[in-house]
């Protein structure tokens, strides 16, 4: 066989089975979120809880699931120990302070964008408005909590630790800025600023093997976010 057709070959099985990994991935993910939204569904419908905590807790079973099936196709499917699934996911204990470090210089990047942002709109008297209040309008405050603590562990497992290493940093940082698209922040702002922390936490995470740094600066975002809308800022 030609050296030629035999890499054509070889080259359509890879893809073959990247698309088959990616399908057996997104089912898991939708069978996760349809089960998790049902129990939702039945804790509301006996009463448990109130239509407040429902609405914002189908928001969490559309999330979750995203980490839950990072682990659930790695183990199962890939046939995975769970340390190698610390391991590949980033999970390493070595370096920590540094680590934080960075994740805290990324934190100040965004922080920076955000504040060039205000002055922007300030000079120029155009509004600019990431409709963060619309959404959390109404939330109760373990919502708050979830989207400053878990939320961002949970958007990193998938962002970074799964799909840096097979798609690259570029392209995770463009799924992770068009994920913030519901916000229908003005001129995209929400997005770009993701797109943007994406590609950073993306690169150190393919640089130094660890999700620890965007982990913190995850926090730290969704954290300073969480208090200016508490506060009215």
């Amino acid at each position: 066989m030609p050296y030629k057709k035999r890499k054509r070959i070889s080259n359509a099985r890879i893809f073959a089975r990247a698309a088959v990994s990616f399908l057996i991935f997104i089912a898991i993910y939708f069978l996760l979120s349809i089960l998790l939204t049902a129990f939702v569904y039945l804790l509301y419908a006996s009463g448990y809880i109130g239509y407040n905590n429902y609405n914002f807790l189908l928001d969490v079973a559309a999330l979750l699931p995203l980490s839950i099936a990072v682990f659930v196709y790695m183990r199962l499917y890939k046939r995975m120990s769970l340390q190698k699934i610390k391991s590949a996911l980033g999970f390493v204990p070595k370096g920590i302070a540094a680590n934080v470090a960075i994740g805290i210089l990324i934190f100040l990047v965004i922080l920076a964008f955000e504040i060039a942002v205000g002055l922007a709109s300030a000079a120029t008297n155009v509004p600019i408005n990431t409709n963060a209040d619309l959404v959390f309008a109404g939330a109760p405050m373990w919502f708050y909590i979830f989207a400053a603590v878990i939320e961002p562990i949970n958007e990193e497992i998938m962002f970074r630790g799964f799909l840096v290493p097979r798609l690259g940093v570029i392209l995770s940082a463009l799924i992770f800025g068009a994920a913030h698209y519901s916000y229908y922040s003005t001129f995209g702002i929400e997005v770009i600023a993701a797109f943007i922390f994406g590609t950073m936490a993306g690169y150190v995470f393919k640089k130094k093997k660890s999700i620890y740094p965007g982990i913190v600066a995850h926090i730290l975002v969704n954290s300073l976010a969480v208090l200016a809308l508490i506060g009215g800022i």
